[in-house]
């Protein structure tokens, strides 16, 4: 009960990315603030706001895990099986960077609000995966925005696959197979709309086209790697 108190939110812990000290890290804000960060994205998420949500964050208490050994090996499955809402792929790599490996390890639930498109900052779409190594143990990953405005579902699991593919192998390594990272990613509704490229189908027909064509990639990879080690144990064989 006191765990749940301290260390529970059932709305979901809300991040955007700040900078303090020079340093890129994230701060926690209340759901009302969130929504007037997000604003700027996709016209999906527009027509997801809420603008009743409370305007103060509930208060956690985090440092409750530095009591004792104990207390901290307990707290840290509650603190984590959170939601964590991300504003934006930059939000996700902050909070990752600054984790660290063995508290990446409890996260449960995660969901990245934002995703970039622009020269400047889409590189952060892929950095934030690269952290995400460490969260071979999420239950579900959710993103909620478009990833390509003017392509189809396919072209957007290529595109997933570019920038996810370090966390995405990293599932499946974890997990002994190679798309486990399937059923963990989620992408919404709104994330697999067509914008300019036409693409017509029920949303059940765009996220089996999205899957298929990620599987398919995922398999190519898994294919070159099993073709390389082979090549290496010939090698091997004839040196001896």
């Amino acid at each position: 009960m006191f765990y749940g108190y301290a260390l529970m939110e059932p709305s979901g812990i809300h991040f955007v990315a700040v900078q303090r000290h020079r340093r890129r890290c994230v701060e926690r804000v209340s759901i009302k603030t969130f929504n007037e960060v997000s604003r700027h994205w996709s016209p999906y998420q527009q027509s997801s706001i809420n603008d009743d949500a409370d305007e103060q964050a509930a208060s956690l208490v985090p440092s409750l895990l530095a009591v004792n050994k104990q207390i901290h090996q307990e707290g840290s499955d509650i603190l984590y099986s959170n939601e964590l809402v991300f504003a934006d792929s930059v939000a996700l790599y902050a909070f990752m960077i600054n984790l660290g490996p063995a508290s990446a390890a409890h996260l449960k639930k995660m969901r990245i609000k934002g995703w970039h498109s622009g020269r400047t900052s889409k590189a952060y779409n892929n950095a934030c995966f690269a952290v995400l190594v460490w969260a071979t143990n999420l239950e579900k990953l959710y993103i909620d925005d478009i990833v390509r405005w003017w392509r189809g579902p396919v072209h957007a699991a290529q595109q997933i696959y570019r920038d996810a593919f370090p966390w995405l192998e990293a599932v499946g390594h974890g997990r002994g197979r190679f798309d486990a990272a399937l059923d963990v990613l989620e992408m919404s509704e709104g994330a697999l709309r067509c914008g300019y490229s036409g693409a017509e189908g029920t949303n059940v027909q765009k996220r089996k086209m999205f899957t298929g064509e990620l599987r398919r990639n995922l398999s190519l990879q898994q294919k070159r790697i099993m073709t390389a080690s082979s090549k290496r144990r010939k090698v091997s064989k004839v040196s001896d």
